[in-house]
């Protein structure tokens, strides 16, 4: 039985190549070399033109803190929700402030109850007055004929003094009831503005981070209610060395690399720190960690909302 033979493959030697091909490997060895530079030196090129840095989200938070004591009779904090500046956030037991309004209305009352009398009381020396005057006009001229005696004159002249006094008084007794209701009402305002402490509002507009008390529960002055996250205020924080800062400016751009988002946010450079510091816990390469790196600030400006407190991120910066 004949076995098959089998052609075996032998290798292309360059010797047995005719000199087109010859000349047309060559070409095609030099194309693949030149191509394979120009990848080379432009991912050289790009390494060293981008700055990559790690860095985390961070914001400006407030406290909502009571500046009264007392007990928490409305409450409207709860972990996750968002507020609006100046809203309504907690109420504060204001009933002996309540009290202390009503005590002065009811001595405003009064004051104002006198004043109506004293008025009163002043048309009526007036028209006494008046009287007084017409008499002792009447009996100068009887005087001058004789046909009054003087005694008569001298004394309706002292009954007119004396209710000039009296209207001079109970003029005085007016002005004095005057000054006690303005006394009254500049202590009206003052608790009128003791009140407004009672009603807690949301200092800025955010999300609350933390509650520290539960409605119901009393709360001293000063004590803090919750905190705030400023939403608006979220920015990007990471720290470079030294040698890269020269090449960075205010409003330099940066794209921020977030997981999950396919396109990078775009940012800009708002604050870069005057003194080195130790590098954060949050920088991953071990030679970053052994340098002291300068802080960076960084302005998200579009998608703000898609970044959350303490998120960690990947900030990407082209040197100038």
């Amino acid at each position: 039985m004949k076995q098959k033979k089998y052609k075996s493959h032998q290798p292309i030697i360059l010797n047995q190549l005719t000199l087109d091909d010859k000349l047309n490997f060559k070409t095609l060895s030099f194309l693949v070399l030149l191509i394979t530079s120009i990848i080379f030196f432009s991912n050289c090129r790009s390494k060293d033109n981008l700055i990559e840095a790690a860095g985390v989200v961070d914001g400006e938070t407030v406290l909502v803190k009571s500046l009264v004591g007392g007990q928490v009779t409305l409450l409207e904090l709860n972990e996750g929700d968002r507020l609006v500046q100046d809203s309504l956030v907690a109420q504060i037991d204001d009933r002996k402030i309540q009290k202390r309004l009503e005590a002065l209305d009811i001595q405003a009352q009064e004051i104002r109850l006198n004043q109506q009398k004293t008025r009163e009381k002043i048309n009526l020396l007036l028209e006494t007055k008046n009287y007084w005057e017409d008499k002792v006009q009447r009996l100068n001229r009887l005087k001058e004929k004789q046909s009054v005696a003087g005694d008569e004159l001298q004394q309706a002249l002292l009954k007119l003094a004396e209710i000039n006094t009296s209207l001079f008084e109970v003029r005085q007794a007016l002005k004095s009831l005057q000054v006690k209701l303005e006394a009254l009402d500049n202590q009206k305002q003052q608790i009128l503005l003791q009140l407004a402490d009672y009603s807690l509002e949301a200092p800025a507009s955010g999300l609350v981070l933390r509650k520290f008390i539960n409605q119901g529960e009393t709360v001293f002055p000063g004590q803090s209610l919750a905190e705030i996250l400023i939403t608006s205020s979220l920015f990007v924080e990471t720290f470079l060395e030294e040698e890269e800062l020269s090449h960075l400016r205010l409003g330099h751009p940066v794209d921020i690399f977030i997981d999950g988002l396919t396109q990078p946010l775009p940012g800009e450079i708002t604050f870069i720190g005057r003194e080195a510091e130790f590098s954060p816990k949050y920088i991953i390469s071990e030679k970053e960690r052994k340098s002291l790196l300068y802080r960076v600030k960084i302005k998200v400006k579009e998608g703000q909302d898609k970044l959350k407190l303490g998120m960690p991120v990947t900030v990407n910066l082209r040197r100038r």
